[in-house]
């Protein structure tokens, strides 16, 4: 295992490309779900980006291969709209890079029940529905949850933060299950922790979204089935569930 590693962590002293695929991208308006988008919107590949109010940046990136959804995960039902568009598409890999952090004070004491709805629904339960839509053109490779650490049980040694820690990690355990039911089917699934990236949900980070997501298509370049199953972080550690 250690070799494969090595091997794979090779990769990241070039800059990989992704060809000649269909790739659906969620968030694609901000952080890495942008820098994504706009990188993987060459080399013949073509790209549904979801947004959800706001596509300024994206459509400043004027490429005819990008052809933008929007659709606010907050209400999980304008999904079933999109059903027909998705099917069509035919997609062969799908990125869910939206996710939405909730309000700094998640303490015990103030956290509400109701607060969960919206955290949920974008962090876990869109991504689940994007990923049964996708699979009904039965042309899917791959499936990558952007994820994060917070999402950890085993990592988990500072509690708090309640809404976030548990969306993610619903949606590592929908990753997990994914990966088994779908194994038959050659679709690769794992979650990926791209670290304390700066983005507009994290502006103090550390990494620009523009290494994290070059390090993400490294990663989904190779398509290899070693990490299916698998959370790992972009410079491929295995992490815990």
């Amino acid at each position: 295992i250690n070799r494969k590693l090595q091997i794979i962590k090779n990769f990241f002293s070039k800059k990989y490309n992704i060809r000649n695929k269909k790739i659906i991208i969620t968030g694609a308006n901000s952080g890495i779900g942008f820098e994504l988008t706009k990188k993987l919107s060459s080399n013949n590949n073509f790209i549904l980006a979801f947004v959800s109010n706001n596509d300024e940046n994206v459509k400043n990136i004027q490429n005819e291969n990008i052809k933008i959804i929007k659709c606010d995960f907050k209400d999980i039902t304008k999904l079933e709209n999109l059903d027909n568009e998705i099917k069509n598409f035919k997609p062969n890999i799908l990125i869910n890079c939206a996710a939405k952090f909730g309000p700094q004070n998640q303490s015990l004491d103030e956290v509400r029940i109701a607060d969960f709805v919206d955290i949920f629904n974008i962090n876990a339960l869109a991504p689940f529905l994007l990923v049964k839509k996708s699979l009904v053109s039965n042309s899917l490779e791959q499936i990558i949850n952007l994820s994060s650490e917070m999402g950890s049980v085993n990592l988990n040694n500072s509690g708090n933060y309640y809404l976030y820690r548990s969306s993610k990690s619903v949606l590592n355990f929908f990753s997990k299950n994914l990966s088994i039911d779908l194994r038959n089917q050659n679709i690769n699934v794992f979650c990926i922790h791209p670290g304390d990236v700066k983005t507009k949900m994290n502006t103090g980070g550390l990494i620009s979204a523009d290494l994290a997501s070059q390090k993400i298509i490294n990663i989904s370049s190779e398509n290899n089935s070693f990490f299916c199953g698998k959370f790992i972080d972009i410079d491929c550690k295995i992490l815990e569930w």
